[in-house]
Protein backbone atom coordinates (compact mmCIF):
# COMPACT_ATOMS: atom_id res chain seq x y z
CA UNK A 1 0.00 0.00 0.00
CA UNK A 2 1.09 3.55 -0.66
CA UNK A 3 1.70 6.18 1.58
CA UNK A 4 -1.80 8.05 0.95
CA UNK A 5 -3.87 4.88 1.49
CA UNK A 6 -2.23 4.51 4.92
CA UNK A 7 -2.67 7.96 5.86
CA UNK A 8 -6.73 7.82 4.59
CA UNK A 9 -7.35 4.20 6.38
CA UNK A 10 -5.49 5.50 9.83
CA UNK A 11 -8.06 9.19 9.56
CA UNK A 12 -10.93 7.23 9.20
CA UNK A 13 -9.52 4.89 11.83
CA UNK A 14 -9.51 7.88 14.35
CA UNK A 15 -12.29 10.05 12.92
CA UNK A 16 -14.65 6.85 13.58
CA UNK A 17 -13.65 5.84 17.03
CA UNK A 18 -15.60 7.80 19.72
CA UNK A 19 -13.28 7.64 22.45
CA UNK A 20 -10.23 9.37 20.69
CA UNK A 21 -12.71 11.76 19.06
CA UNK A 22 -14.36 12.35 22.58
CA UNK A 23 -10.78 12.77 23.99
CA UNK A 24 -8.69 14.76 21.39
CA UNK A 25 -11.12 16.61 20.28
CA UNK A 26 -14.33 17.27 23.00
CA UNK A 27 -12.04 16.61 25.83
CA UNK A 28 -9.24 19.00 25.15
CA UNK A 29 -12.36 21.47 24.54
CA UNK A 30 -14.07 20.83 27.24
CA UNK A 31 -11.02 21.07 29.99
CA UNK A 32 -10.39 24.62 28.43
CA UNK A 33 -13.22 25.89 29.78
CA UNK A 34 -13.61 23.57 33.00
CA UNK A 35 -10.33 23.96 34.36
CA UNK A 36 -10.14 27.81 35.20
CA UNK A 37 -13.38 28.08 36.35
CA UNK A 38 -12.61 27.60 40.39
CA UNK A 39 -9.77 30.58 39.78
CA UNK A 40 -11.89 32.90 38.29
CA UNK A 41 -12.57 34.26 41.05
CA UNK A 42 -9.29 35.68 42.46
CA UNK A 43 -10.15 36.33 45.82
CA UNK A 44 -12.80 34.92 48.63
CA UNK A 45 -14.87 37.18 50.48
CA UNK A 46 -18.04 37.62 52.93
CA UNK A 47 -16.40 33.99 54.89
CA UNK A 48 -18.28 32.78 57.94
CA UNK A 49 -16.22 33.32 61.11
CA UNK A 50 -16.83 32.71 64.82
CA UNK A 51 -15.61 34.74 67.07
CA UNK A 52 -14.48 33.67 70.73
CA UNK A 53 -13.91 37.34 73.05
CA UNK A 54 -12.65 36.01 75.90
CA UNK A 55 -11.12 39.35 77.14
CA UNK A 56 -14.74 41.11 76.83
CA UNK A 57 -13.29 44.58 76.84
CA UNK A 58 -13.36 47.61 74.44
CA UNK A 59 -10.39 46.74 72.70
CA UNK A 60 -11.60 43.13 71.69
CA UNK A 61 -14.70 44.56 70.86
CA UNK A 62 -13.37 47.04 68.46
CA UNK A 63 -11.29 44.26 66.86
CA UNK A 64 -14.57 42.29 66.14
CA UNK A 65 -15.94 45.18 64.66
CA UNK A 66 -13.12 45.83 62.30
CA UNK A 67 -12.97 42.07 61.46
CA UNK A 68 -16.67 42.20 60.48
CA UNK A 69 -15.89 45.45 58.36
CA UNK A 70 -13.47 43.49 55.93
CA UNK A 71 -14.31 42.35 53.22
CA UNK A 72 -12.72 39.08 53.40
CA UNK A 73 -14.51 37.91 56.76
CA UNK A 74 -18.16 37.95 58.35
CA UNK A 75 -18.51 37.28 61.63
CA UNK A 76 -21.64 34.81 61.88
CA UNK A 77 -21.12 33.66 65.31
CA UNK A 78 -19.61 34.72 68.62
CA UNK A 79 -19.02 31.61 70.94
CA UNK A 80 -18.83 31.42 74.44
CA UNK A 81 -16.17 28.83 74.46
CA UNK A 82 -13.26 27.20 72.25
CA UNK A 83 -15.16 24.42 72.32
CA UNK A 84 -18.35 25.54 70.85
CA UNK A 85 -16.40 27.45 67.93
CA UNK A 86 -14.44 24.57 66.97
CA UNK A 87 -17.17 22.15 66.70
CA UNK A 88 -19.11 24.81 64.61
CA UNK A 89 -15.90 24.63 62.13
CA UNK A 90 -16.54 20.78 62.33
CA UNK A 91 -19.95 21.01 61.31
CA UNK A 92 -18.97 23.55 58.68
CA UNK A 93 -21.21 26.52 59.86
CA UNK A 94 -18.48 28.50 60.02
CA UNK A 95 -15.25 28.65 57.87
CA UNK A 96 -12.89 29.53 59.97
CA UNK A 97 -12.18 30.13 64.19
CA UNK A 98 -10.93 33.68 65.81
CA UNK A 99 -10.28 33.59 69.46
CA UNK A 100 -9.04 36.65 71.17
CA UNK A 101 -7.23 35.34 74.80
CA UNK A 102 -8.04 37.22 78.50
CA UNK A 103 -5.98 39.75 79.42
CA UNK A 104 -5.67 40.97 75.90
CA UNK A 105 -5.91 45.06 76.59
CA UNK A 106 -4.01 44.47 79.86
CA UNK A 107 -1.50 42.88 78.18
CA UNK A 108 -0.94 45.09 75.20
CA UNK A 109 -1.37 48.00 77.60
CA UNK A 110 2.25 46.58 79.64
CA UNK A 111 3.92 46.08 76.45
CA UNK A 112 3.49 42.52 75.84
CA UNK A 113 2.80 40.79 72.65
CA UNK A 114 -0.82 38.87 73.41
CA UNK A 115 -1.40 36.15 70.56
CA UNK A 116 -4.88 36.04 69.20
CA UNK A 117 -5.71 32.33 67.64
CA UNK A 118 -6.74 32.31 64.56
CA UNK A 119 -8.48 28.39 62.94
CA UNK A 120 -9.41 27.54 59.28
CA UNK A 121 -8.59 24.80 56.89
CA UNK A 122 -5.25 24.90 55.27
CA UNK A 123 -5.94 22.56 52.88
CA UNK A 124 -7.77 25.43 51.15
CA UNK A 125 -5.38 28.53 50.90
CA UNK A 126 -7.92 30.84 49.91
CA UNK A 127 -9.70 30.44 52.48
CA UNK A 128 -7.00 30.16 54.97
CA UNK A 129 -4.91 32.94 53.73
CA UNK A 130 -8.29 35.51 53.52
CA UNK A 131 -9.04 35.19 56.92
CA UNK A 132 -5.21 35.22 58.29
CA UNK A 133 -5.34 38.37 56.59
CA UNK A 134 -8.49 39.64 57.67
CA UNK A 135 -7.26 38.98 61.48
CA UNK A 136 -4.03 40.34 61.21
CA UNK A 137 -5.49 43.78 59.61
CA UNK A 138 -8.05 44.02 62.28
CA UNK A 139 -5.53 43.38 65.11
CA UNK A 140 -2.63 45.16 64.44
CA UNK A 141 -4.69 48.29 63.77
CA UNK A 142 -6.68 47.68 66.94
CA UNK A 143 -3.63 46.97 69.01
CA UNK A 144 -1.19 49.90 67.14
CA UNK A 145 -3.60 52.17 69.18
CA UNK A 146 -2.62 51.51 72.45
CA UNK A 147 1.21 50.86 71.50
CA UNK A 148 1.69 54.13 70.26
CA UNK A 149 -0.56 56.06 72.77
CA UNK A 150 2.43 54.19 75.29
CA UNK A 151 5.18 56.07 72.90
CA UNK A 152 3.46 59.55 73.48
CA UNK A 153 3.11 59.18 77.32
CA UNK A 154 6.96 59.01 77.08
CA UNK A 155 6.62 62.40 75.24
CA UNK A 156 8.22 60.74 71.87
CA UNK A 157 6.60 62.99 68.60
CA UNK A 158 3.17 61.35 67.10
CA UNK A 159 5.80 61.32 63.73
CA UNK A 160 8.65 59.52 65.91
CA UNK A 161 6.01 57.11 67.67
CA UNK A 162 4.43 55.91 64.05
CA UNK A 163 7.97 55.25 62.91
CA UNK A 164 8.81 53.18 66.34
CA UNK A 165 5.78 50.87 65.81
CA UNK A 166 6.22 50.48 62.13
CA UNK A 167 10.09 50.99 61.68
CA UNK A 168 10.14 49.90 57.79
CA UNK A 169 7.60 49.97 54.82
CA UNK A 170 7.05 47.49 52.82
CA UNK A 171 6.34 47.66 49.33
CA UNK A 172 6.14 44.53 47.24
CA UNK A 173 6.59 44.16 43.43
CA UNK A 174 4.90 40.96 41.57
CA UNK A 175 7.36 40.54 38.88
CA UNK A 176 5.52 37.87 36.55
CA UNK A 177 2.13 37.91 38.33
CA UNK A 178 1.08 41.00 39.11
CA UNK A 179 -2.37 40.30 40.48
CA UNK A 180 -1.13 37.72 42.53
CA UNK A 181 -3.65 35.32 40.32
CA UNK A 182 -4.48 31.93 40.37
CA UNK A 183 -5.20 31.79 37.36
CA UNK A 184 -2.01 33.39 36.16
CA UNK A 185 -0.19 30.72 38.55
CA UNK A 186 -1.60 27.56 37.47
CA UNK A 187 -3.53 27.71 34.22
CA UNK A 188 -0.80 28.06 32.42
CA UNK A 189 1.13 25.24 33.20
CA UNK A 190 -1.95 22.66 33.68
CA UNK A 191 -3.38 23.53 30.02
CA UNK A 192 0.14 22.39 28.79
CA UNK A 193 -0.75 18.71 30.81
CA UNK A 194 -4.21 18.93 29.44
CA UNK A 195 -2.66 18.92 25.93
CA UNK A 196 0.11 16.39 26.85
CA UNK A 197 -2.20 13.69 28.45
CA UNK A 198 -5.34 13.87 25.99
CA UNK A 199 -3.11 13.33 23.12
CA UNK A 200 -1.38 10.39 25.19
CA UNK A 201 -4.86 8.90 26.19
CA UNK A 202 -5.39 9.52 22.50
CA UNK A 203 -2.92 7.54 20.87
CA UNK A 204 -2.90 5.13 24.00
CA UNK A 205 -6.32 3.74 22.72
CA UNK A 206 -5.69 3.52 19.45
CA UNK A 207 -2.31 1.74 19.50
CA UNK A 208 -3.99 -0.30 22.44
CA UNK A 209 -6.66 -0.71 19.90
CA UNK A 210 -4.45 -2.37 17.09
CA UNK A 211 -2.54 -4.68 20.00
CA UNK A 212 -6.30 -6.00 21.18
CA UNK A 213 -8.03 -6.41 17.87
CA UNK A 214 -5.48 -6.44 14.99
CA UNK A 215 -7.27 -9.18 13.17
CA UNK A 216 -10.65 -7.32 12.76
CA UNK A 217 -11.29 -5.55 9.19
CA UNK A 218 -10.72 -1.56 9.96
CA UNK A 219 -7.30 -2.76 10.92
CA UNK A 220 -6.37 -4.62 7.79
CA UNK A 221 -4.00 -1.97 6.78
CA UNK A 222 -1.71 -2.65 9.45
CA UNK A 223 -0.73 -5.76 7.46
CA UNK A 224 1.10 -4.14 4.53
CA UNK A 225 1.78 -0.65 6.00
CA UNK A 226 5.32 -0.21 6.36
CA UNK A 227 6.35 0.90 10.51
CA UNK A 228 7.39 4.47 9.47
CA UNK A 229 4.49 4.90 7.38
CA UNK A 230 2.19 4.30 10.03
CA UNK A 231 3.97 6.28 12.49
CA UNK A 232 4.44 9.22 9.77
CA UNK A 233 0.80 9.05 9.85
CA UNK A 234 -0.14 9.35 13.09
CA UNK A 235 2.39 12.90 13.24
CA UNK A 236 -0.02 14.29 10.82
CA UNK A 237 -3.18 13.40 11.76
CA UNK A 238 -2.45 13.98 15.63
CA UNK A 239 -0.03 17.13 14.77
CA UNK A 240 -2.68 18.61 12.73
CA UNK A 241 -5.29 18.34 15.43
CA UNK A 242 -3.33 19.04 18.53
CA UNK A 243 -1.05 22.31 16.86
CA UNK A 244 -4.75 23.73 16.28
CA UNK A 245 -5.51 23.27 19.85
CA UNK A 246 -2.42 24.65 20.74
CA UNK A 247 -3.31 27.94 19.07
CA UNK A 248 -6.57 27.95 21.16
CA UNK A 249 -5.31 27.44 23.78
CA UNK A 250 -2.88 30.09 24.00
CA UNK A 251 -5.03 32.59 21.69
CA UNK A 252 -8.74 32.61 22.18
CA UNK A 253 -8.34 30.54 26.00
CA UNK A 254 -5.41 32.82 27.12
CA UNK A 255 -7.54 35.93 25.91
CA UNK A 256 -10.89 35.30 27.30
CA UNK A 257 -9.32 34.08 30.97
CA UNK A 258 -6.69 37.26 30.60
CA UNK A 259 -3.75 35.22 31.10
CA UNK A 260 -0.73 36.56 30.33
CA UNK A 261 0.83 35.92 26.91
CA UNK A 262 4.20 37.66 25.89
CA UNK A 263 6.19 34.96 23.89
CA UNK A 264 7.62 36.48 20.63
CA UNK A 265 5.45 34.26 18.15
CA UNK A 266 7.91 32.31 16.24
CA UNK A 267 9.31 31.36 19.70
CA UNK A 268 6.04 30.42 20.93
CA UNK A 269 5.54 28.18 17.60
CA UNK A 270 8.76 26.74 17.34
CA UNK A 271 8.49 25.31 20.94
CA UNK A 272 4.79 24.65 20.58
CA UNK A 273 6.06 22.02 17.55
CA UNK A 274 8.86 20.08 18.90
CA UNK A 275 6.67 20.08 21.96
CA UNK A 276 3.48 18.25 19.83
CA UNK A 277 6.13 16.30 18.27
CA UNK A 278 7.66 14.87 21.35
CA UNK A 279 4.42 14.10 22.85
CA UNK A 280 3.01 12.15 19.73
CA UNK A 281 6.65 10.38 19.84
CA UNK A 282 5.70 9.70 23.48
CA UNK A 283 2.04 8.71 22.68
CA UNK A 284 2.87 5.93 19.86
CA UNK A 285 5.65 4.62 21.90
CA UNK A 286 2.97 4.01 25.16
CA UNK A 287 0.37 2.53 22.75
CA UNK A 288 2.60 -0.09 21.55
CA UNK A 289 2.69 -1.63 24.94
CA UNK A 290 -0.64 -1.23 25.43
CA UNK A 291 -2.55 -4.57 25.51
CA UNK A 292 -6.08 -3.13 25.27
CA UNK A 293 -7.73 0.53 24.35
CA UNK A 294 -9.00 0.45 28.04
CA UNK A 295 -6.11 0.66 29.79
CA UNK A 296 -4.37 3.91 28.38
CA UNK A 297 -6.93 6.14 29.85
CA UNK A 298 -6.64 4.40 33.43
CA UNK A 299 -2.95 4.69 33.24
CA UNK A 300 -1.99 8.00 31.81
CA UNK A 301 -4.75 9.63 33.89
CA UNK A 302 -3.30 8.40 37.08
CA UNK A 303 -0.35 9.67 36.00
CA UNK A 304 -1.64 13.43 36.06
CA UNK A 305 -1.20 14.23 39.67
CA UNK A 306 2.21 12.95 39.85
CA UNK A 307 3.38 14.77 36.63
CA UNK A 308 1.62 18.04 38.21
CA UNK A 309 3.61 18.53 41.52
CA UNK A 310 7.11 16.95 39.91
CA UNK A 311 6.93 19.39 37.19
CA UNK A 312 8.23 22.35 39.38
CA UNK A 313 5.54 24.91 39.29
CA UNK A 314 3.57 23.83 42.18
CA UNK A 315 6.57 22.66 44.47
CA UNK A 316 10.00 24.09 44.05
CA UNK A 317 11.85 21.39 42.55
CA UNK A 318 14.70 22.42 45.08
CA UNK A 319 12.49 20.82 47.88
CA UNK A 320 11.81 17.34 46.08
CA UNK A 321 14.74 14.69 46.05
CA UNK A 322 16.94 14.07 42.86
CA UNK A 323 15.58 11.45 41.42
CA UNK A 324 12.24 12.38 41.21
CA UNK A 325 13.53 15.32 39.22
CA UNK A 326 15.60 12.92 36.91
CA UNK A 327 12.51 10.83 36.67
CA UNK A 328 9.91 13.58 35.77
CA UNK A 329 12.13 14.39 32.52
CA UNK A 330 11.02 10.89 31.24
CA UNK A 331 7.74 13.26 30.37
CA UNK A 332 7.19 15.73 28.05
CA UNK A 333 5.40 18.06 30.04
CA UNK A 334 8.25 18.69 32.28
CA UNK A 335 10.63 20.71 30.24
CA UNK A 336 7.64 21.69 27.83
CA UNK A 337 6.14 23.24 31.35
CA UNK A 338 9.23 25.26 32.26
CA UNK A 339 10.15 26.12 28.78
CA UNK A 340 6.53 27.45 28.31
CA UNK A 341 6.39 29.53 31.68
CA UNK A 342 9.33 31.11 30.70
CA UNK A 343 8.51 32.45 26.78
CA UNK A 344 4.65 33.47 27.28
CA UNK A 345 4.56 34.31 31.41
CA UNK A 346 7.83 35.57 31.80
CA UNK A 347 9.11 37.30 28.46
CA UNK A 348 12.36 34.76 28.34
CA UNK A 349 13.99 34.82 25.05
CA UNK A 350 14.44 31.67 22.99
CA UNK A 351 18.11 30.91 24.25
CA UNK A 352 16.89 30.74 27.39
CA UNK A 353 15.00 27.65 27.03
CA UNK A 354 16.69 26.10 24.38
CA UNK A 355 18.06 23.23 27.13
CA UNK A 356 14.20 22.46 27.50
CA UNK A 357 13.94 22.66 23.47
CA UNK A 358 16.93 20.17 23.33
CA UNK A 359 15.39 17.70 26.20
CA UNK A 360 12.19 17.72 24.24
CA UNK A 361 14.02 16.56 20.54
CA UNK A 362 16.09 14.01 22.52
CA UNK A 363 12.12 12.18 23.88
CA UNK A 364 11.32 12.68 19.77
CA UNK A 365 14.46 10.34 19.25
CA UNK A 366 14.49 7.84 22.21
CA UNK A 367 10.81 7.47 21.91
CA UNK A 368 10.49 6.72 17.89
CA UNK A 369 13.57 4.15 18.41
CA UNK A 370 11.79 2.63 21.28
CA UNK A 371 8.74 2.51 19.34
CA UNK A 372 9.70 1.19 16.33
CA UNK A 373 11.62 -1.25 17.87
CA UNK A 374 8.37 -2.52 20.06
CA UNK A 375 6.36 -2.50 16.75
CA UNK A 376 8.99 -4.43 14.01
CA UNK A 377 9.25 -7.46 16.91
CA UNK A 378 5.50 -7.68 17.32
CA UNK A 379 5.24 -8.05 13.49
CA UNK A 380 7.98 -10.60 13.39
CA UNK A 381 5.91 -12.64 15.73
CA UNK A 382 4.04 -16.11 14.33
CA UNK A 383 1.35 -15.19 13.84
CA UNK A 384 2.17 -11.66 12.83
CA UNK A 385 0.60 -9.33 15.58
CA UNK A 386 1.21 -5.75 16.28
Amino acid sequence: MNFFAILRAETKLVFTDAAIVLTIIGGVIFYSFLYPQPYAKESVSALHVSVVDLDKSDISRNIIYKLNATAQVDVVRRDMSQKDALKALEETKVRAVVIIPRDFKKKLALGMSPTVAVGADSSYFLIYGAVLEGAMRSVITESSKIKVANLLKDNIPVSGAKRAFTPYSLNTINLFNKDNSYTQYVVPAVFILILQQTLLIGLGILGGGVNERTKEPKYEHYKKAKIYQIFLSRFIIFGTIFFIHTLFYFGFSYEFFHITHIANIYNLLSFSTIFILAVISFGIFLGSLFSSREIATAIILFSSLPLVFSAGFVWPLEAMPKYIQYLSLISPSTPAIDGFLKLNQMGADFDMVIGDYLILVLHIIIYIALAYYVVSKKQNQTPPQL
